[in-house]
């Protein structure tokens, strides 16, 4: 099978451009992700890669100052239409940022169960027992069990990585 018989419910980027303010960093970037594949962005550091990856989630729009324009299409529909739920849009096109970056104002908590209140779990217990098991799976439960209710942003740098 080639990669043109996914593409369908793949991502699909058409004439991606971003800017900051006025700079222009982005232009004119088409580019298709097969379901099921692994791509890689490679090139030298302040080229775009991450600017690049913050349009195909919505991200880049967070920055003041910053906008987007072209298509990115998710299963066809495009996530910038404006009937599109930016939530879901993030939930379904994940990212993982190379420094750590907790949310600032919740709690080292909050922080592990965010992707649970977004689908709604709210059951105390469930939040508990599943930030325990996967603070434990980042060899990090030992260190926080105890200030849970902490900013995330108050853990050393090493320790943000694993939250």
């Amino acid at each position: 099978m080639n990669a043109s018989t996914t593409i369908g419910t793949g991502l699909e980027a058409r004439g991606i451009h971003a800017w900051f303010g006025s700079k222009h960093v982005l232009s004119d970037i088409t580019l298709d992700f097969a379901a099921g594949t692994v791509t890689s962005l490679i090139g030298p550091s302040g080229c775009g890669k991450s600017t690049y990856l913050r349009c195909l989630n919505r991200i880049h729009e967070e920055i003041e100052g910053a906008k987007t324009s072209g298509e990115v299409l998710l299963e066809g529909k495009n996530i910038y239409d404006k009937k599109m739920d930016v939530v879901d849009v993030r939930r379904r096109i994940g990212m993982v940022f190379q420094k750590p970056n907790p949310f600032p104002s919740m709690s080292i908590l909050d922080n592990v169960v965010a992707g649970l209140r977004l689908q709604g779990v709210s059951k105390k217990s469930i939040l508990l027992d599943t930030a325990e098991n996967c603070l434990r799976k980042a060899a990090l439960w030992d260190e926080v069990k105890d200030k849970l209710d902490q900013l995330g942003t108050s853990l050393s740098g090493g320790q943000q990585q694993r939250l």
